[in-house]
Formats: structure tokens, C-alpha cells, sequence
């Protein structure tokens, strides 16, 4: 049941349709978008239509449509739209077109239509406790202006043209033609976007060839299958003619530049050498230092458990309360406002407010999971986006990639896929740092944070499976560490004490989590 974000199958989609699963009394229906991406240009106005099925009338029911992972277009609730609860970027700019509302018909007409508008949204109707949702994919193109073609002429006879031209989306295609239709590719091109978003295209080439007489320019926007073009002669007296004495200048060159190019090949060699040697040294030393970092992070090992009385309804614990997995079902719970009631998460019941901590979580090899942690009094009602904003610092793995849950999505180029994750709160330090315990090697680091008031650990399961998550458990201590203070030299160490023992320095204080438990909380039925 796991879903992948090429799916086009929403989240929110996801966990909608769990809802439905508690309410068998209410009156179903399908919301259902456009098959196909809609187009429009720059400047025009667009509509982005759903209808229900069956076709039942939409009057009563609050509408919302969706940018992203939560961004309100538009929101229609009590028969009224709702401008307060619209991103700043659609107010006055998005409206709803009802005029077949009373038969599950209704669209949002968004004006003046920008680039940054481009992209996927979500109808959203809900009634009675019923929810539904549907996607609309928004193309948005631009044709630019007309290409411009600079010449220039160099001492050396070389012919330099640029084409440039303003105002396309997506990125175009640019393809230089000579006037039989042969194509060559540029020298150099940039397509640089301006304040709107719409990309300014630069290609320049080098023409060396004498016959060559006449160019062309052809930049073309692929989404619309336009294009547009300029072409320019070259007259025959800027290439100059070939002397006897030039044809000997040229031969000399060339012959200096041979023994010039094999001298430089040689040095080069001798220096690629030299640099892998003093690579290979620093390495050793940078990774000696990273494995001391996160040995040091186990060293504040705590026992982590989770809270049922903050756990979704289609999450069930298991009962040494550090195993969770999701089912299609849904448990009869009480409903306290601790519980979170969209997102299917669940809260550790440890509170940190002070110190450093380090727990550990088996994700194996199930797919779509979040695990972080999350100040206590975050808002577990709706589906407000999880962003350090909002009081959660976690990573993710959802569909086939690696995410850090940054307010646009951070993805993490991992070596190989962590079977085990490690998390490490430095609460005075304001980081939250997260490790593959496989190898040992840093996933993501949370920095320069004030944390203010209780935080909690967070776990979150984005698809149903078998094999739980789980806590692992901690260990009677970590295993003593020695890290090497000089690549060169193997036989100076520094040890550091496992916990339990004093320190180096005296200080013990640093080995000991200051980890203010909760009172345990009733498990859920």
C-alpha cells in the first residue's frame, strides 16, 4: 500500500481515504479531476475543475483546493469562501466558479496566471465527516520574445554570435541550423529565470568554418510545440585568407604547443599524485573524526517509549509499547486532544527539555516512514505541514527517496539505505542530528535551532505493512571507543570512557541524559 510521490497518488489522498473507513453512515461519493494536465499561458486566466460522482450537489459542503503539501488556493466553507485562510499568493487572485454547484460541479479560476503557479493541486470536499480528493496538474508556458543574434568578429578570424531572447517556461529547447538544415550544438548556453520565474536564454557558438554563410537561431517551447527563430548571413570578408608566412606561424605554434602540452601533461601527473597522498591522509583523519561523533552520540542512550494516548487511530502499538504499525482499520479510541487525528503519527512518551539523548529506530526494510522529534504542543488537529516552523524536525523515506522535511524538501543522496536510524538531540545546541547506525555515516543535521518549552520523540508511518517500526533498546553501554589523533601515527590514541565510568576530564555530567520521564499514559484499546 505504499505510495510513491511519481504515483500521483496524493498523501493527503492516502490518509483521507482511512477516514472513510469510520464512517459507514455517511453518503459516499468520488471527487474526480481532469484526466489530462491542464495548459495555460502566462498572463491568461485558468480553471482547475472537479465534480462529484454521483453527481450530487456541493452547496453544503466545505471545499478546499491545495497547493503542495497544505498551501490553501481557496477554501469554501458555510457557503463562503474563506479569504483569511488563503496563501498570500492567491488572495485576490483565486475565486470559485459555482455556477453548477447544485450538481457536484465547481472549479477555481485563478487570474493572471504566473510560472510560479505551475504545478499539482488538490480538490478537497468534506461532508459529514466524509472526505474526498482529487488532483489537477497546472502546466504553465510562456512563448518568449523574438530571438536576437549578436555578432562579433575576432582578431584570429573566428565569428562569435550569441542568441538571446526573454521570457519563456519551462526551460526551452535552443538549436543552432545551418541553411542546409544540419544541426550543431552551442558552445555555451544559460537560462537564467528573472523575478516572475520566466527564464532569459543565452546560446553562443564559434564559427571557424569560411563556407559557412548562413546561421540560424530556433528556440522552441516544447510544452506548447512553438517555436520561433532568426537566422543571420556571415559576410565572406570576415574570414581571412591563408599566407605562406601564416600556414608557418601556425606549424610552429603548433609544434611549441605539442612539447608545451607534454610538459604540462607531466607536471600535472606529479601533482595528481602528490594531491591523492595528502587526500588519502586527510580522509583517514575526517573519517576517524565522524566516527568519534556519532560513537560520542551514543554515549546519551535513552530508553524510549511510545505514548498510546497521542497515537492515530489506524496506528496500533504494540505491547511493549515500542512497536507501531499501520492497518487499513481503524480502533475505537477515545478521543483526547493529545491524539493526532489526520497525520498517522504517534509521540514517545519522554519529555526532553534539557541535555543530550540518543535512541535509535529499526525501519528495516518497510517503506514510508518519518521519525524526528517535535515540540509536545504541536497541533495534532489537521494537517498542518510538518517543518521546523511548525515544531517538527524529522527526515523521511517516502515512495523510493530521502527526505528531510525542510519547508520545501530537503532530499538526501544516501550511500545506501539505513536499516537502522539514529537520532541525537543536543538540546542546548539547538541540533538534531539523525545517523545510518549501519555504517555509522551522518544522514541530515537540524542546526542553529532555539528550542523553547518540552520536546518529544515523533513517529510517523506513511503505508501499511507487516513489519512494524521499532525502538530499538538500549544496551548496557556502548562499546569503548578509540580514535586515532594522527593518521600517521597508529599508536597515539585518545580512549573515551563508556558510560558508567568517569571521564577523562572529571566531567560526568555530559555522559548522563537529563531525561525528565512522563507519566505513563493508558494504552489504547
Amino acid at each position: 500500500m505504499a505510495v510513491s510521490p511519481s504515483s500521483g497518488l496524493p498523501r493527503g489522498l492516502l490518509i483521507l481515504t482511512f477516514f472513510q473507513l469510520c464512517q459507514p453512515d455517511s453518503a459516499h461519493f468520488d471527487v474526480i479531476g481532469p484526466a489530462e494536465p491542464i495548459v495555460a499561458a502566462v498572463g491568461d486566466d485558468v480553471e482547475l475543475p472537479c465534480h462529484l460522482s454521483p453527481s450530487v450537489s456541493a452547496e453544503r459542503m466545505e471545499l478546499r483546493w491545495l497547493r503542495g503539501k497544505g498551501a490553501a488556493v481557496l477554501v469554501r466553507r458555510d457557503g463562503r469562501e474563506q479569504a483569511a485562510e488563503q496563501a498570500a499568493e492567491y488572495r485576490g487572485r483565486a475565486t470559485l466558479v459555482a455556477r453548477d454547484i447544485a450538481a457536484g460541479r465547481v472549479a477555481v479560476r485563478i487570474r493572471r496566471v504566473r510560472a510560479s503557479d505551475d504545478g499539482e493541486y488538490r480538490c478537497f470536499f468534506r461532508q459529514d465527516g466524509s472526505y474526498e480528493e482529487a488532483s489537477v496538474h497546472l502546466k504553465v508556458a510562456a512563448l518568449g520574445s523574438d530571438p536576437h543574434i549578436h555578432m562579433e568578429v575576432r582578431e584570429n578570424g573566428e565569428v562569435w554570435l550569441e542568441c538571446t531572447s526573454v521570457g519563456w517556461y519551462p526551460e526551452p529547447q535552443v538549436q543552432w541550423r545551418t541553411s542546409e538544415g544540419e544541426k550543431f550544438p552551442s558552445t555555451s548556453e544559460s537560462r537564467n529565470p528573472d523575478e516572475e520565474g520566466l527564464f532569459t536564454v543565452a546560446a553562443s557558438v564559434i564559427i571557424r568554418d569560411p563556407f559557412m554563410k548562413n546561421i540560424s537561431c530556433c528556440i522552441r517551447n516544447l510544452l506548447l510545440g512553438q517555436q520561433k527563430e532568426v537566422d543571420i548571413s556571415i559576410p565572406a570578408s570576415f574570414f581571412p585568407k591563408l599566407t605562406p608566412w601564416m600556414v608557418a606561424v601556425a606549424v610552429i605554434l603548433m609544434v611549441l604547443g605539442v612539447l608545451t602540452i607534454g610538459s604540462i601533461v607531466c607536471t600535472w601527473r606529479l601533482y595528481k599524485e602528490r594531491s591523492r597522498q595528502r587526500k588519502d591522509e586527510f580522509s583517514s583523519k575526517e573519517k576517524l573524526l565522524e566516527e568519534l561523533k556519532w560513537r560520542k552520540a551514543t554515549v546519551h542512550a535513552v530508553d524510549v517509549t511510545l505514548d498510546p494516548d497521542t497515537a492515530h487511530p489506524h496506528l496500533f502499538l504494540y505491547e511493549d509499547s515500542k512497536s507501531v504499525r499501520l492497518e487499513d482499520s481503524r480502533q475505537e479510541l477515545p478521543e483526547k486532544p493529545e491524539r493526532f487525528d489526520f497525520w498517522p503519527c504517534v509521540l514517545g512518551r519522554e519529555t526532553f527539555t534539557a541535555g543530550r539523548h540518543f535512541w535509535e529506530v529499526e525501519v528495516g526494510d518497510r517503506a514510508d516512514w518519518a521519525v524526528g522529534v517535535c515540540r509536545e504542543n504541536v497541533v495534532k488537529k489537521g494537517f498542518d505541514p510538518m517543518t521546523p516552523e511548525n515544531g517538527f524536525w524529522a527526515v523521511e523515506l517516502y515512495g523510493n527517496g530521502y527526505w528531510a522535511l525542510t519547508p520545501l524538501r530537503t532530499p538526501l543522496p544516501l550511500a545506501g539505505p539505513p536499516r537502522r536510524v539514529g537520532i541525537f538531540l543536543d538540546y542546548e545546541s539547538g541540533e538534531v542530528s539523525f545517523y545510518n547506525m549501519t555504517d555509522g555515516s551522518p544522514i541530515y543535521t537540524f542546526s542553529n535551532t532555539s528550542f523553547s518549552g518540552p520536546l518529544r520523540p515523533f513517529f510517523c508511518l506513511w503505508s501499511c505493512g507487516k513489519k512494524p517500526l521499532a525502538i530499538c533498546p538500549v544496551s548496557d553501554g556502548p562499546e569503548r571507543v578509540t580514535v586515532v589523533a594522527d593518521a600517521k601515527d597508529f599508536t597515539k590514541e585518545i580512549p573515551l570512557s563508556p558510560m558508567g565510568e568517569d571521564s577523562a576530564s572529571g566531567d560526568t555530567d555530559t555522559l548522563h541524559s537529563k531525561l525528565i520521564p512522563t507519566q505513563p499514559s493508558q494504552r489504547a484499546p
